[in-house]
């Protein structure tokens, strides 16, 4: 256990003191008990006393240092120590009198001195697993004994020390040995240092400038890439490729071509960046190429050799460039300047097949210029040898051959069928060389052959088509038939008809249309009637449906039949003629004797047809028949219409009125 401090010192004085108060007796105090002050400064001590009963007191201040008084009062004295220049001044007494008793009390002096500085040394960039000292300087302190530091790594204290007691002011280091990681890069490193001058004074702290880590890693070279060789005057791509570069945002590039600094672009993927730049040169010969990659205090160098010619592209000529079928054309294939000069040329064909082939500069062909040469390509290809490998250039022409235009079959068809309501063109390609001009026109009238117009019956009929072109003229003729859904009329297809019972008739309607439309009749509700004429009953009139159709569609007429009834008519006497003699004069009004004749509409719809038989029809009127050996059911009236006869006239009736059917 160490001495006691001054203050405990003093405690035993102050005891003493306030007992004699107690007694009556003469006391001293001061305070403060331990004055701090700094190195060079002044400190204020207070000396005070207890009561005199004579009256007859005195204070002072007994100390090495140089002292001042200051402020005082009955029972009290301010004192100032002044320029306080001692590490070690010892302690100041306060000491009093009180006639022939004295006493005196003693006060501590704590000298100090703040640091000058607090500097951490700098800390170079450090390679990833490489070790470095982080130190920190405090200097000129006391005391030193007072004195703590601290070093930390971002958040994290990496060392503390105290230091021992020592006389005066001194300078101290405190040191760490850090291994750096990743982790570590960009990290501040603090320092700290803590003066403590409690419980008589009070604690200052000072710190260091921050010093920033630097971490980094270039554990491979550069992968340089670029192309063999460079056609002087062209552009091709080089790449500098760098993997496990840290950190990578800090990786700088630097590529040169003989020489000389180049552009590029950087991107990165993951820990990989790649730099990207364009090589261009017009000087042919052996150029070296260069890539540095670079972090912090780190640089890594990749080159190649770049091989830079010269290659011009071969000239294809085709002499005439268009020549008339049956001439004679030359295609020349000549090398152009090269650098080495070493060329060899190739004459091919489309299909990629060698006409010629050889090391001279000049290669040639003669051909005669045929019909289905229009249009043929030849190539030249010129070779050049550089190095191990081989670079190759090609020039492609094509041989127009000049002919009259043609028009095949295919090209403008000289049938064609178009549906009515659509839209067609009346088109028509042509060949030829050069590309002919195509004009259709009808009736001396020029159509449009190229946008699709509206169908209709009007545009049905044959077409002059004509191809043109400077050698001449060809002509086709086109036939357009126009196709179209079916239609009934009135005049091919009446819908309200008269017939004459017992003459032969056919139920026929004549439809329009293309394809020619089949036609069929059905009464209304019924079966289709069979074709043909025949003879016609009563039994014919009614509303009938008469269909035509095509493979474009159908129409649909109504036709209304009424049967008219007369009785046979019979000749005069003697008079020879003819039937047909005898129904002529009948329809001019002539001396015939003409029989009443009736009338049978056709029955509302919903009529019930009759159900006797239906005799035979004729173009002609019929001979009288013979009664039926029993009478023909017949259906019962309606109220729709007239009344149903019930019989036909008999063929020996005496007189047309017993023979006519009832009104």
């Amino acid at each position: 256990m160490g001495p006691p401090c001054p203050a405990a010192r003093l405690l035993p004085p102050l005891i003493l003191a306030l007992a004699g108060v107690a007694r009556g007796t003469f006391t001293v105090g001061a305070w403060p008990r331990v004055a701090v002050v700094p190195f060079g400064g002044s400190v204020a001590i207070n000396c005070s006393r207890s009561a005199c009963p004579g009256g007859n007191a005195t204070l002072g201040l007994e100390t090495p240092l140089p002292v001042a008084a200051g402020a005082g009062g009955r029972r009290w004295q301010s004192f100032r120590l002044l320029n306080v220049s001692q590490w070690s001044p010892g302690t100041a007494t306060c000491y009093g009198r009180c006639g022939d008793t004295q006493a005196n009390a003693s006060a501590g002096i704590l000298v100090y001195r703040l640091p000058e500085r607090v500097v951490l040394e700098p800390v170079a960039a450090v390679a990833v697993g490489e070790s470095r000292n982080l130190t920190c300087r405090v200097v000129e302190v006391a005391p030193v004994g007072n004195l703590t530091v601290t070093l930390r790594r971002g958040a994290e204290t990496l060392r503390t020390e105290s230091f021992g007691a020592a006389e005066g002011s001194t300078s101290v280091a405190v040191s760490h040995l850090l291994t750096a990681g990743p982790g570590d890069h960009g990290q501040d490193v603090t320092c700290h240092a803590e003066l403590s001058l409690r419980p008589h004074g009070p604690l200052f702290a000072r710190a260091a400038v921050p010093v920033k880590l630097s971490v980094f890693a270039l554990p491979e070279p550069p992968q340089l890439r670029a192309p063999a060789h460079l056609e002087a005057g062209t552009t091709a791509n080089a790449s500098c490729r760098i993997a496990g570069a840290f950190p990578a945002g800090d990786v700088r590039f630097a590529i040169t071509l003989a020489e000389q600094s180049l552009n590029f672009t950087v991107a990165a993927a993951g820990d990989v960046l790649t730099a990207v730049t364009a090589l261009s040169t017009s000087a042919p010969g052996q150029q070296e190429l260069t890539c540095t990659a670079a972090v912090a205090t780190a640089a890594r160098t990749a080159q190649t050799q770049l091989r830079v010619y010269r290659f011009a592209a071969p000239v294809l000529e085709l002499s005439p460039a268009a020549a008339p079928a049956g001439s004679e054309v030359t295609v020349a294939c000549r090398a152009g300047v090269a650098d080495p000069p070493a060329v060899r040329l190739q004459l091919r064909d489309a299909d990629g097949g060698v006409l010629a082939e050889g090391p001279q500069s000049r290669l040639e062909l003669r051909l005669v210029a045929r019909r289905e040469d229009d249009g043929r390509q030849f190539g030249c290809r010129a070779s050049l040898a550089i190095g191990d490998g081989t670079v190759t250039k090609d020039t492609d022409a094509r041989l127009a051959v000049l002919y009259m235009p043609e028009m095949a079959a295919s090209d403008c068809p000289s049938n064609r069928t178009w549906l009515r309501g659509t839209r067609e063109a009346l088109s028509c390609r042509a060949a030829g060389n050069p590309a002919p001009t195509v004009v259709c026109g009808r009736n001396g009238v020029t159509v449009s052959t190229g946008e699709p117009e509206l169908v209709t019956r009007s545009r049905a009929g044959t077409y002059l088509c004509n191809a043109t072109n400077s050698l001449g003229t060809q002509s086709r003729l086109v036939t357009v038939r126009v196709e179209y859904e079916p239609t009934l009329t009135e005049r091919g297809c009446p819908a309200h008809r008269t017939w004459v019972e017992g003459e032969r008739r056919e139920l026929a309607c004549r439809a329009d249309g293309d394809p020619p439309p089949s036609t069929r009749c059905a009464r209304d509700g019924g079966a289709p009637r069979a074709r043909g004429s025949r003879a016609v009953s009563r039994a014919d009139a009614g509303r009938y449906i008469c269909r035509a159709t095509n493979k474009h569609g159908s129409a649909i007429r109504s036709v209304v039949v009424a049967v008219e009834s007369s009785p046979p008519c019979r000749v005069p006497p003697g008079l020879q003629t003819s039937r047909a003699s005898a129904r002529r004069a009948a329809r001019r009004g002539g001396s015939g004797w003409r029989g009443r004749r009736r009338s049978w509409p056709a029955p509302p719809a919903g009529t019930p047809r009759p159900t006797s038989p239906v005799p035979s029809w004729g173009t002609t009127r019929t001979p009288r028949r013979r009664a039926p050996t029993s009478p023909a059911p017949t259906p019962a009236p309606t109220s729709a219409g007239p009344p149903t006869p019930t019989a036909l006239p008999s063929a020996t009736s005496p007189s047309p009125s017993s023979t006519a059917p009832p009104r």
